[in-house]
């Protein structure tokens, strides 16, 4: 059984509440049921419910009246939604990131698609959905504006939580992966910017093409 700590429980809940979806152990729609949770993780039921309305705001957890909290499921449509929000900032972001560049920066961004890499190669899909979402986050906080990533991380954890792995196909992501970072690497804005624009639109295609077959 896992346990969280005293210091600070409702966070350390929120926390743990919020990685377990993230990594797939609570899937999309699936009820929170207050006393397994509360017994898994060896707390009573007041930090849950604090989690759950902040696991709400980030639009992870859905509270439905008289029927409990459950892991928020989004149609095709709604990931759809968040794709063209992503298409509208992220190049942005890639842009402004790769034209205010520094070495650190850059040592960072490599890093993260290094552990993309390696969790493609290893077909660990858990790991490969988290480090996509990390090497995203890195270059929007790479940006200088500190509004990207904020404004960007919920609806990115939204596509997490919702998809069983990548839209796109892995191999093909992390190719796009690669047109990004060496982009930025050649401190090309404009190449940034193209290159996160042909990559997010991959995926919102490849999306679109679910969604009308299905």
């Amino acid at each position: 059984m896992y346990e969280v700590r005293i210091d600070d429980l409702p966070e350390q809940v929120y926390q743990r509440i919020k990685e377990m979806i993230l990594e797939g152990e609570l899937s999309a729609g699936q009820k929170l049921v207050q006393e397994e949770l509360a017994a898994q993780l060896g707390v009573s039921r007041t930090p849950l419910l604090t989690a759950f309305r902040k696991l709400e705001k980030e639009m992870l957890v859905q509270l439905i009246p008289r029927r409990g909290a459950f892991v928020r499921e989004n149609t095709d449509d709604d990931l759809l939604h968040i794709f063209d929000i992503r298409l509208k900032i992220e190049p942005l972001a890639a842009r402004d990131a790769t034209a205010a560049m520094t070495d650190e920066g850059l040592s960072i961004i490599s890093e993260k698609h290094d552990r993309f890499a390696e969790a493609v190669e290893a077909g660990d899909r858990i790991r490969y959905r988290r480090a996509d979402y990390d090497f995203h986050y890195a270059i929007m906080e790479q940006s200088g504006n500190p509004f990207i990533p904020l404004m960007l991380s919920s609806v990115n954890l939204i596509s997490i939580s919702n998809v069983s792995g990548l839209v796109t196909d892995p191999k093909v992501s992390l190719e796009g992966h690669k047109s990004i970072l060496a982009a930025i690497k050649s401190r090309n804005p404009d190449a940034a910017e193209e290159a996160m624009a042909y990559h997010l639109n991959l995926s919102r295609n490849t999306l679109l093409k679910h969604r009308n077959d299905g």
